[in-house]
């Protein structure tokens, strides 16, 4: 008989908007070994996901998309049912995405988590080419300039407790709200900046933090799968269906660099950016602020 896990943290609030449930997670059943990837949206989610893929199969070739290995298990776009048939289906090393902040979910000490923050700028610039891309059912419009959304990015949230992150989440409180945790074991940081400027090294990091050995012989393949430039070639193979609801020209996998604000946005809208994370502990605001 599967032994009943306990969380050590209960969730304190419930998150229901047009593109996620938090309540799904009622129905969750963990298993010893789980890895839940929980990211602000934008943030590095699928790198994330492909990354662990190849760790937990040790090889490119894996046996299904990320999408269909890793479920969102919180989006309101696919029947629960269906994907809690699937996630109690699996057999290999489990590993579920979320954009929750840590007040939504129940938090195991069997679960690994793996965080990912990135400066809120290029955030900012990567969910309007979202946003503004998709058009789901209940979607809140979004304004094509730019400049106007991020106006709106950095004052706004779907959810009214919130402060930023429109039309989603708050991608402050998110990190915030891990970050208080990010002592315990069984949580590891990871920032989108590392992953660019060094692929191996963060996901050394990524594996020990998993348990996973690494097979010197076969690693820089597995690296290689995982550079942003190779994910956005075989995006196809990686997340199928990726443009069901896109309109002409969005790509899903947008140009995975960081600094674009300089030439976009102007110098008296950085005050909005520099009051978001103005709120952020010192310690938090240092480490996700850094920037090229």
């Amino acid at each position: 008989m599967e032994q009943q896990m306990t969380p050590w943290r209960a969730p304190q609030r419930t998150y229901q908007s047009y593109y996620m449930d938090s309540t799904h997670w009622e129905r969750y059943r963990p298993s010893a070994g789980d890895i839940v990837i929980s990211t602000p949206p934008k943030a590095g989610t699928t790198w994330t996901q492909r990354i662990v893929s190849v760790l937990v199969f040790q090889s490119v070739q894996v046996p299904a998309s990320v999408s269909e290995l890793s479920p969102w298990l919180d989006s309101a776009f696919k029947p629960l049912d269906k994907m809690l048939e699937e996630l109690e289906g699996q057999r290999h090393r489990r590993f579920i995405k979320t954009h929750l902040p840590v007040d939504a979910l129940p938090v195991y000490s069997e679960v690994s988590y793996l965080v990912v923050g990135r400066d809120l700028r290029d955030m900012a610039l990567s969910t309007h080419n979202h946003a503004a891309g998709v058009k789901r059912a209940g979607q809140p419009a979004v304004t094509k300039d730019i400049r106007a959304y991020w106006d709106e990015y950095f004052t706004r949230s779907i959810f009214d407790w919130e402060p930023n992150g429109w039309p989603f989440n708050s991608p402050t409180h998110h990190l915030q709200s891990w970050w208080a945790h990010r002592d315990q074991p069984n949580v590891l940081f990871l920032h989108y900046q590392d992953m660019l400027d060094d692929l191996d090294k963060e996901m050394r990091r990524v594996s020990a933090f998993l348990g996973v050995p690494v097979d010197e012989a076969r690693w820089p393949e597995l690296v290689l799968e995982c550079t942003f430039s190779v994910m956005k070639a075989k995006q196809d193979e990686v997340f199928p269906g990726k443009n069901a609801d896109a309109v002409a020209g969005f790509e899903f996998f947008h140009k995975g660099r960081n600094g674009q604000w300089r030439d976009v946005v102007a110098d008296e809208q950085l005050a909005l950016y520099r009051a978001a994370v103005a709120t952020l502990p010192g310690d938090l605001h240092t480490w996700l602020t850094r920037s090229k």
